[in-house]
Parts: C-alpha cells; sequence; structure tokens
C-alpha cells in the first residue's frame, strides 16, 4: 500500500514540473550565437517566435522599416547611406592623395648625378696663347735679323759715312725689342686667361657639387615627411574602411513582421532603436533573392 502511494506522488510532482514551461516558449540553444548577417539555413522548427534587432542610426530616415510591414530575409532594416557615402568621398580623396605622395616618392637620387655644367673646354684660351707665343717667336726672329743687320752694316768697306744708315738701323732693332716685350705681355695675359678660366671652373665644379648635395638632402627630407605622410593616409584610409564597414547596412535574418518600432534614446548624434519582428514560420521560403 505504500509503494502504491509513493509511486502516485511521483507521479503527480512529475506532472506539475512538465506543465510550468509551455510548448511556444521552447528555447534551442545553437552552438554559434545569432547574429545578423549569419548565412546558416535553419529548419522551420528552431526558428524563434519573434526576434528582437537593435540598430543604432543618425536620423529617422536611417529606419528603413515601419510597424506592421512584411520583410523578407535579407531586406534592409536600417541603413545610414548618407554616412557611409560622406565616408566613402573622404576615402576616394585620401586614395587619390595617397596616389600622387607616393609618385612622389619616385624621384631618385641619380637623377641629381647628372653633372650640371657643360663639359669643360679651355680650346679657345690655348689658341689664344698659341698666337701670342707665335708672335713673341716672330719678334725674336725679327730682333736677330735686324741684328745681324745692323753688325753687317758695320763691316760694309764703304768710305762713305753710315752713321746716320747705323741710327736708323738701331732705332728699327728698338722698335722690334718694343714689339717683342708687347707680344711677351700678351703672352703672358693670355696664360692668365687660362689659368682664371681654370679656376673659375674648378669653383663652379665645386659649386654644383655642393649644390647637388644640398639638393640629395632635401630630397631625403622631403621623402622622409612623405613617408610619414602616406603612413597617416594610410592609417586614415584604414580607419575608413573600419568606420564604412561598421555603417552598412542591417538586414533581416528572417522573414516576418514589423512588431514594434521602439525608440530607446539617443546618444550624441546616434539614435538607438530595437525592431521587433515576427517571425515566420515559414520564414526560409520568402528569403530575398
Amino acid at each position: 500500500m505504500k509503494l502504491w502511494l509513493l509511486i502516485i506522488t511521483l507521479s503527480i510532482l512529475t506532472a506539475c514540473k512538465t506543465a510550468e514551461i509551455p510548448k511556444f516558449a521552447e528555447t534551442v540553444q545553437s552552438e554559434k550565437p545569432l547574429t545578423i548577417g549569419d548565412n546558416k539555413t535553419f529548419s522551420s522548427k528552431f526558428l524563434p517566435s519573434e526576434i528582437k534587432v537593435r540598430v543604432t542610426i543618425s536620423r529617422s530616415e536611417d529606419l528603413r522599416v515601419s510597424v506592421g510591414q512584411k520583410i523578407k530575409t535579407g531586406d534592409v532594416i536600417a541603413d545610414r547611406k548618407r554616412e557611409r557615402d560622406a565616408l566613402l568621398t573622404q576615402k576616394q580623396q585620401a586614395e587619390l592623395a595617397l596616389e600622387r605622395m607616393k609618385k612622389l616618392m619616385f624621384l631618385k637620387d641619380e637623377n641629381l648625378e647628372k653633372p650640371i655644367l657643360p663639359d669643360a673646354s679651355f680650346a679657345e684660351y690655348y689658341a689664344a696663347m698659341d698666337r701670342a707665343f707665335v708672335a713673341v717667336e716672330a719678334a725674336k726672329r725679327a730682333i736677330s735679323l735686324q741684328e745681324n743687320r745692323i753688325e753687317q752694316i758695320k763691316k760694309l768697306p764703304f768710305p762713305v759715312d753710315l752713321t746716320k744708315v747705323k741710327q736708323h738701323e738701331s732705332a728699327r732693332l728698338d722698335l722690334l725689342k718694343s714689339e717683342l716685350l708687347a707680344a711677351e705681355s700678351n703672352l703672358d695675359l693670355e696664360r692668365a686667361k687660362l689659368e682664371t678660366a681654370k679656376a673659375n671652373r674648378f669653383y663652379a665644379e665645386q659649386k654644383d657639387a655642393l649644390d647637388i648635395n644640398k639638393s640629395k638632402i632635401t630630397v631625403r627630407e622631403q621623402r622622409i615627411t612623405l613617408e610619414a605622410q602616406i603612413t597617416q593616409i594610410e592609417a586614415t584610409i584604414t580607419n575608413l574602411n573600419v568606420q564604412i564597414i561598421a555603417l552598412s547596412a542591417v538586414r533581416a535574418p528572417f522573414a516576418g513582421t514589423v512588431k514594434k518600432i521602439n525608440w530607446e534614446g539617443q546618444n550624441n548624434a546616434e539614435i538607438n532603436v530595437v525592431i521587433t519582428v515576427d517571425v515566420d514560420s515559414g520564414g526560409e521560403s520568402d528569403r530575398a533573392k
């Protein structure tokens, strides 16, 4: 008798515990939490009866659904397109700036190695010096001939007085000697011109080398600046990509009907909204193509 009473009592307790969980509230815990965008196939018996989608928008126009609206899987629920387009424009501008700066990086030091001055040539000075040297030699020969002429006149056996002839020839010799001095002075002048031209050329080459080194230093400094700017722009583009991805359109994970839209509040420029969707039991068959 006691055994039967125990069996009946256990049966009653078991029945009470089973009645505490109604069938429509049965919950199935998946291996991976369900998030918007999961491309996972669910059979109809595992679909929730409703789902709450929390979105963040900046304008009321960003919300693309209304209460009572029928939606299909993949339909856009919220989309901050204006902000995303603005970020895309900023990204395009940053990419153009990055491309321009990378082109500037192709400036090579080898371009600065090319000589700025033309090849050195002193042919003109050497020719002038050669002409001056020839003039000196010609003056020397003329003097030598005039001296021989005077000596020959002195040896002439003429009984007449040759004093005036000798004076004339001596005066001519003095003139030739003065011409020699002028020719030698001209030769020295042409030599000085050549040495001055060489010195000026050496100075110009040294100045060019100094200018090239200064240009190299300037280019290196510009490259360091460009590299820093390129790094900064690349970081900006990366940050923009993160923001653009964060502003991707929010899509419905299941087909159903928008049951309620709850405007939770605003945080600075962002508005938090929760959309409650009654999920269709055959939601998978209504997936948007």
